[in-house]
C-alpha cells in the first residue's frame, strides 16, 4: 500500500470521511471535518498509518 497526500478515506466503524495528510516532517495524520471546523488527531509514521488505515478505513 502506498500513502497519497490528499486521499480520502471512510472509517468503516463510524461511516465518517477523513482526508490523509503529510506534513513537513514527514508524519501522517487523517483530519475530519465537521461543523466546528478541521480536526487534526495524533501525527504518526508512514508505517504506522499503513497499519491503521489498513485495519479500520476503505478508499473513497
Amino acid at each position: 500500500m502506498r500513502l497519497r497526500n490528499g486521499d480520502f478515506y471512510t472509517n468503516i466503524f463510524t461511516n465518517k470521511l477523513y482526508r490523509l495528510n503529510e506534513d513537513n516532517d514527514s508524519s501522517w495524520y487523517l483530519s475530519l471535518r465537521d461543523e466546528e471546523g478541521y480536526h487534526e488527531p495524533e501525527k504518526i509514521s508512514g508505517r504506522d498509518m499503513i497499519r491503521l488505515v489498513e485495519g479500520s478505513y476503505k478508499k473513497s
